[in-house]
C-alpha cells in the first residue's frame, strides 16, 4: 500500500482536501462536511490523478472520517452521504445495510427485533434510524428520508452493524473492501452490533414516549370486534371509508365487506388497510388479528409484508408497494 502514499503525499493531500472542503462548503452553503465530501473526493481524484476510491481511502487514512459515508452502493443505488462523530465507528462497521440484510438481522436477532417492533426504529435510506422528527422526515413525494441533521449525526440516531468480508480477498485488502462498497465480487456478512448504544436527544425521546402513549391508548380501546376497531381507527386518523379506499386503490365496499366479515378477508387487503391508515406495529397486529388475517412466520411473502408493516408504515402506500416490488411481492 505504498503507491497511494507516493501518489497522494500526506501533507499536500491534506492541505488540498481542506481547501476543497472550505471551497464547497461556501459554494453549496452547506452546514455539514458530509454534504460536500463527494465533491471533495471527485476534485481530489482529478487533482492527484487517482480513482475516487483511492482518494476516499486516503482521506480516511488521514483522519477525514466524513469520507467513510460517501459512495456507498446498496440495493442498486448510492446511499446519500452521511457522517458521525470522529472515532464513533471502525472501518469494519457500518450504519448502512441492504433491505435483505435488514430483514435477516431482524429475524435472527431478538434484540434488534424488539427495538424495531416497538416502533422506535424505522428502516429509512438503508439505515435503522430512531423514529423522531429530528431524524426522519417526508420528502416532496411523501417518502420517508433522513433529515440533514440525522445524516450528519448517524452515531446519535442510527444502529450500528459489523461487517465481515466473506469472499476471498488478498490479505491487506480488507480495509479497501470495507470502504469501497460499490458493485463488485466482494461479498459481506452484516451483523447487528449488539450493545452499541446511541443516544438520541432527550427531547426526541420525550416525543417518542408521547407518541407511544397515544398508541397504547388507542390499542386499549380496540376490542375483538372488527367494525368497532375500524370506526375507532378511521376516527383517529380523521378518515372516511371512501378516503381510505382512495389511498389504497380498493373500493370502499370491498373494505366494508372485509370488515363486516361478509367475504373471506385477504391478507393483502388487510395489510393495505393497515398501511393506508399508517398504523404502528402494535395496532396493525391487533387489526390483523380481529380481521382473522394473521401473518404466517413460515411464509416468505408474509415476512416481507411484516417488514413493511413494522418498518415502513409511515410511508405512502405507493412507496411501500414500490419497495415490496423489488422482492417480487405485489399488494
Amino acid at each position: 500500500m505504498i503507491a497511494p502514499r507516493i501518489q497522494m503525499p500526506a501533507e499536500p493531500f491534506r492541505a488540498k482536501a481542506n481547501e476543497y472542503i472550505g471551497k464547497y462548503m461556501k459554494e453549496m452553503d452547506a452546514q455539514y462536511t458530509c454534504d460536500v465530501m463527494e465533491k471533495v473526493i471527485m476534485a481530489l481524484e482529478t487533482a492527484f490523478v487517482v480513482s475516487k476510491q483511492a482518494a476516499k481511502i486516503r482521506l480516511v487514512q488521514l483522519g477525514f472520517d466524513e469520507a467513510i459515508g460517501t459512495f456507498t452502493y446498496v440495493d442498486d443505488h448510492y446511499v446519500k452521504p452521511h457522517g458521525f462523530k470522529k472515532g464513533a465507528i471502525r472501518v469494519d462497521q457500518t450504519f448502512t445495510l441492504s433491505a435483505v440484510d435488514a430483514g435477516v438481522q431482524r429475524f435472527i436477532n431478538p434484540e434488534l427485533r424488539q427495538m424495531t417492533e416497538s416502533g422506535d426504529y424505522l428502516f429509512v435510506d438503508n439505515h435503522f434510524v430512531y423514529n423522531a422528527p429530528l431524524y426522519v422526515q417526508k420528502d416532496e413525494y411523501d417518502r420517508l428520508e433522513l433529515t440533514d441533521y440525522a445524516r450528519a449525526h448517524m452515531d446519535e440516531c442510527c444502529l450500528l452493524f459489523d461487517m465481515k468480508v466473506t469472499s476471498r480477498v488478498a490479505d491487506g485488502y480488507h480495509t479497501l473492501c470495507f470502504l469501497n462498497r460499490e458493485p463488485s465480487d466482494v461479498t459481506f456478512e452484516i451483523k447487528f452490533h449488539n450493545g452499541y448504544q446511541n443516544a438520541p436527544q432527550e427531547r426526541q425521546v420525550a416525543l417518542r414516549k408521547k407518541e407511544q402513549e397515544e398508541w397504547i391508548a388507542i390499542r386499549k380501546q380496540m376490542t375483538d370486534d372488527a367494525e368497532q376497531c375500524m370506526e375507532l381507527l378511521l376516527k383517529w386518523r380523521g378518515m372516511k371509508y371512501t378516503e381510505l379506499g382512495d389511498a389504497i386503490d380498493i373500493n370502499e365496499r370491498t373494505i366494508r365487506r372485509t370488515v363486516k366479515g361478509e367475504t373471506d378477508p385477504k391478507v393483502e387487503t388487510a395489510v393495505l388497510i393497515c398501511l393506508g391508515l399508517h398504523l404502528p406495529p402494535t395496532i396493525s397486529e391487533k387489526l390483523l388479528e380481529v380481521l382473522n388475517c394473521k401473518l404466517s412466520p413460515t411464509n416468505p411473502r408474509h415476512q416481507w409484508l411484516r417488514e413493511a408493516l413494522y418498518l415502513r408504515y409511515p410511508e405512502s402506500v405507493d412507496e411501500v408497494r414500490r419497495s415490496l416490488r423489488a422482492y417480487d411481492v405485489e399488494i
